[in-house]
């Protein structure tokens, strides 16, 4: 063992404040659902232990079902939106455009707004009845504008994701804005001394040399998917009828509404372990360099 210099001793004086809070609140709290996740328990009164029949239950219930299928949908028609588009939008501002500083800040302002006030906002603009939609819809006979999208089984969870691509691409497109920034120009004018016009020159230098960008959104946007909670409780409370039911509302509904915390406690078991696990395959599969840049 190395011994314990002064220097090491500051080191270990500076993690420990750190390690504490790490423990207190993600380790103990871990444990704690684990622990929960094996009771019939209201939250209030003494819990029976029933081991893992809360998972038994869990892996047949159509409610969860319905919440894996929508955390599927969530994931696909969100990532691939918002990186294609995020990616364009970066392109088009990373020219010499004027006023692209405002544009910028203008994309990027729904990101950093609470998915609480979007999920207000939103909900106004397609009621409808009264909505800004239903109105243009009205004024220009655009009938379908008036469509109950947040309240019809059929299309409640893709109105929320469309909502959701709206507030993040902007996120998407700063990535890849700070990407562009980072590439040599000389290539891009290598591409085009050859031959290549603008599409091509996009699609086999640009677009290739952003992989540690597209690789970090993607797995960004899958444990944001698997947690989103705040926008889908506003704009639909996970209904009509389950319809948009994620597995954090479905937690906080058993938990809070219906008092059921060992079930709830179950269902956040399972959702860590899907973050987990997707999140382990994503290193394996592309190699754990895409996350600090470094190709391997």
């Amino acid at each position: 063992m190395k011994p314990l210099t002064r220097e090491r001793l500051t080191g270990l004086a500076f993690l420990v404040p750190t390690m504490i809070l790490f423990f207190t609140f993600v380790v103990y709290p871990i444990f704690y659902n684990l622990q929960a996740s094996t009771l019939d328990w209201d939250g209030v009164n003494q819990g029976t232990f029933v081991g893992f029949d809360n998972y038994a239950e869990l892996f047949g219930d159509p409610i969860f079902l319905t919440t894996l299928r929508n955390s599927a949908f969530w994931i696909v028609l969100t990532i691939i939106p918002q990186t294609v588009i995020g990616f364009l939008l970066a392109v088009a501002l990373n020219q010499k455009l004027r006023g692209s500083t405002v544009y910028r800040a203008l994309f990027f302002i729904p990101a950093i707004l609470s998915p609480v006030v979007v999920g207000i906002v939103w909900q106004s603009i397609l009621d409808p009845f009264s909505g800004v939609l239903a109105q243009v819809g009205r004024a220009t006979g655009l009938t379908f504008l008036a469509g109950d999208y947040l309240t019809s089984p059929d299309t409640a969870i893709f109105a929320v994701i469309f909502v959701n691509v709206w507030m993040w691409t902007g996120f998407s497109m700063l990535f890849y804005l700070a990407g562009l920034q980072l590439i040599d120009p000389s290539l891009t004018e290598a591409a085009r001394m050859d031959g290549a016009n603008g599409v091509q020159t996009m699609a086999r230098i640009t677009f290739p040399l952003l992989k540690n960008t597209t690789l970090s959104l993607v797995l960004l946007g899958v444990i944001g998917s698997l947690k989103t909670f705040e926008l889908v409780y506003v704009l639909t409370q996970g209904g009509p009828n389950h319809a948009s039911e994620m597995l954090p509302t479905f937690a906080f509904q058993e938990a809070f509404q219906l008092q059921n915390v060992g079930y709830a406690s179950a269902i956040s078991v399972v959702l860590l372990v899907i973050a987990i696990v997707s999140s382990l395959s994503m290193v394996r599969v592309f190699g754990s360099g895409f996350i600090t840049g470094d190709e391997k």
